[in-house]
């Protein structure tokens, strides 16, 4: 699945394409280990969208997630990386706390 959120030159992406679980690449046959998201964000320069350096992150949301709580959850990220990628600032710090988002955490600020 793939979700993401773009506004101006700002792309924030969460999926399940990497096939990433709980200890590097996820193993359906371990009942402990689940297929996880990671999000990617990226900005938009002259006219084709690049990664911003430090700016994707394995998270702990399984794959599995309801699709109006992964929109939440990119919505979340948006709003903490959006001001800092627009600006040109490092947002490392701010993704790699990120990383470890929860679904229920979407009602929070991080930052």
């Amino acid at each position: 699945m793939l979700y993401e959120k773009i506004c101006n030159n700002v792309r924030v992406s969460l999926h399940d394409e990497t096939n990433e679980g709980y200890d590097g690449d996820y193993d359906p046959q371990d009942p402990n280990d689940k297929l996880l998201m990671r999000f990617d964000v990226d900005r938009l320069v002259d006219g084709s969208w690049e990664p911003v350096d430090d700016a994707s992150y394995c998270t702990h949301i399984p794959a599995d997630i309801e699709p109006a709580q992964a929109h939440k959850i990119v919505d979340f990220i948006f709003n903490e990386v959006y001001e800092a990628v627009s600006q040109h600032i490092s947002v490392k710090k701010r993704c790699e706390m990120l990383s470890w988002i929860q679904p229920t955490m979407t009602h929070m600020k991080m930052f």
